[in-house]
């Protein structure tokens, strides 16, 4: 074997290019027939808020940012803790190749030939209501665990690297302007993008010539220390250091306005402005993975671990099959991909033949990100499963390389980690918003103000109570269990319009199988705890400070989420399979 992460990144990279090159476009060319010639749904039904046409420059930054979010970073980072490098280098490459573009692509497609529909109303179509009406409800609880998950991880960093959220207000600054030149002054996209990178940049070197964010031992403080910050009239002068509950309170402003106001005006060209400094951080990373043997730099962590770990020892463990393939969420597959292909960017897809590069180019760059989280925690000593891991990381690999000093380095990683957590989460928070919207319409929970609130404040108490480190490994068994359902979704569409659909149905039987077990083994655990009327070990400061009770109804809730959940994919399941049965017999 290989001391460097070199050959193993360089092998993940060559072959997404390979994919790309020949499967992706064979499945383009000869499944879906894309025209560039025949009108998509930004074209015909132009409004404006939802459906207008984007350049696939722009729509590929959006696309990336909306999906590429702590899923690439985090997951690997906790697989390698427990199962070691390899099975997660094995994991992102092949799942992503099979799986993973296949999902967000597919589902873009699927959206764009049924009139720029989203999931529910095409499953309305294919299969009734019934099995719509369960798909919302199973979307509802999965955005309010995956917002709680980002939300505890943004916060988290927040508070390890000052002056990241400073940083962060520059990108979000940035894409209000950059929303601003495009939509109403119709300034030309690449003179657009200059201005909002140079404001980015100014907010960028802000914080690292700030003499608080320099100061020696500011960054990467432990996570026992972290939590006994909840006290919340404990303030330091700069912000970086407020509390939790202040942060909470912070994010969740933000989600508000991102879920209210019109798509052009703040969500989307924020999404796009994010991807810049993102793409930035992440070419640097790679690169430096690359040319370790230059920089000296040796795998520091073993490559196999454990095939199983006692969920009593650490409750994001279990057994290596299902928990790694869940615990990956987003690097591989993400159910939450197929959200955003069929809901959002379906709706500003100019041509279809942009389809490919917007929804497979930004998975296959996702992929990347989860090489490159992969390639940080493979030369650091020690490894504690947390996003802080990927910055220190990535901070040791760039510094190596380019001889540039760590606050630089560990400063950008901050803000590229905080920035792929908090613009991603607002579009969970809008998604959750249209989809209530659907679910109850002309009732008080359809309407946009109170349905973001629910999710805000639901979302907020998960992440308060600190059941994040579980919740992860919770939010990737009902992530993925999501991408199952749309897989065969699109294999129930493609049916119907009696098209080969074996490259969307065996994955999406692979996926079903293995989310529903580790949808299981995760109810069990959260049950566990709660029978057992104790403390995960992250919780333990928390139930210090406000009470085991306090933490135990987090547990008890979850536990409940997961039986639900659990119940709700294996009704959907059946659905999709009966329906698929029906179409390839030939049935109306």
């Amino acid at each position: 074997m290989f001391n460097t992460p070199a050959p193993y990144i360089l092998l993940g990279l060559v072959l997404y290019f390979l994919t790309y090159r020949f499967y992706a476009r064979w499945v383009d060319k000869k499944i879906w027939e894309t025209d560039p010639n025949r009108p998509t749904p930004a074209r015909l039904y132009f409004d404006g808020v939802e459906f207008f046409p984007v350049s696939k420059y722009v729509l590929f930054g959006y696309q990336f940012k909306s999906v590429a979010a702590l899923g690439p970073i985090v997951g690997p980072v906790v697989a390698t803790l427990f199962f070691g490098w390899a099975p997660a280098l094995l994991w992102v490459i092949f799942g992503n190749m099979f799986i993973g573009w296949v999902q967000d692509y597919s589902a873009m497609m699927m959206s764009i030939r049924s009139e720029g529909r989203s999931m529910g109303p095409i499953t309305y179509k294919l299969l009734g209501d019934k099995a719509r009406k369960i798909l919302l409800i199973y979307i509802i609880f999965y955005l309010i665990i995956i917002t709680a998950v980002f939300e505890w991880t943004i916060v988290d960093v927040f508070n390890r690297v000052p002056g990241t959220f400073t940083a962060v207000l520059f990108v979000l600054a940035g894409g209000v302007v950059f929303g601003l030149l495009i939509f109403r002054m119709r300034l030309d996209v690449l003179l657009a993008t200059l201005v909002a990178l140079a404001i980015v940049l100014v907010g960028y070197f802000t914080v690292v010539l700030l003499p608080y964010a320099r100061q020696p031992g500011t960054n990467f403080l432990d996570s026992s220390e972290f939590f006994v910050s909840h006290n919340f009239d404990k303030r330091l002068t700069y912000p970086g250091t407020f509390t939790v509950l202040f942060w909470l309170i912070v994010v969740s402003i933000l989600y508000y306005i991102s879920s209210i106001t019109p798509m052009p005006r703040f969500l989307l060209p924020t999404v796009y402005v994010g991807y810049l400094p993102s793409i930035i951080a992440l070419v640097l990373v790679l690169i430096a993975a690359v040319f370790t043997p230059i920089s000296g730099l040796a795998i520091q962590q073993p490559a196999m671990k454990e095939f199983y770990v006692d969920p009593l020892k650490d409750p994001r463990g279990g057994p290596l099959w299902p928990i790694l393939f869940v615990t990956i969420a987003c690097g591989a597959i993400s159910g939450w991909h197929s959200l955003v292909s069929s809901g959002l960017t379906s709706k500003q897809l100019e041509y279809e033949t942009d389809a490919l590069p917007v929804g497979g180019g930004a998975m296959m760059t996702e992929g990347a990100v989860a090489l490159s989280s992969i390639a940080s925690v493979m030369v650091l000593e020690r490894v504690t499963g947390t996003a802080a891991d990927y910055v220190q990381g990535a901070t040791l690999l760039t510094t190596s390389l380019y001889r540039i000093p760590a606050v630089y380095m560990s400063i950008l990683y901050g803000i590229f980690v905080a920035v792929m957590g908090l613009i991603t989460s607002m579009l969970f928070v809008r998604v959750f918003r249209l989809v209530m919207a659907e679910l109850f319409e002309d009732t008080p929970l359809g309407n946009k103000h109170i349905s973001t609130l629910l999710i805000i404040i639901l979302s907020g108490f998960l992440a308060f109570v600190g059941s994040w480190t579980n919740l992860w490994v919770f939010f990737g068994g009902t992530n993925q269990l999501l991408a199952a359902l749309a897989l065969l979704l699109v294999a129930i569409f493609l049916a119907s319009i009696k098209k080969p659909n074996a490259y969307v149905f065996i994955p999406g039987i692979f996926m079903t199988v293995t989310t529903l077990a580790a949808l299981a083994w995760e109810t069990y655990v959260y049950g566990l705890y709660g029978v057992l009327n104790t403390p995960m070990p992250v919780q333990k400061s928390v139930a210090v400070l406000y009470g085991n009770t306090l933490v135990q109804v987090a547990n008890i809730l979850s536990a409940a989420f997961g039986a639900l959940l659990l119940v709700l994919g294996v009704l959907m399941s059946y659905y999709l399979l009966a329906g698929w049965a029906k179409y390839r017999r030939g049935q109306k």
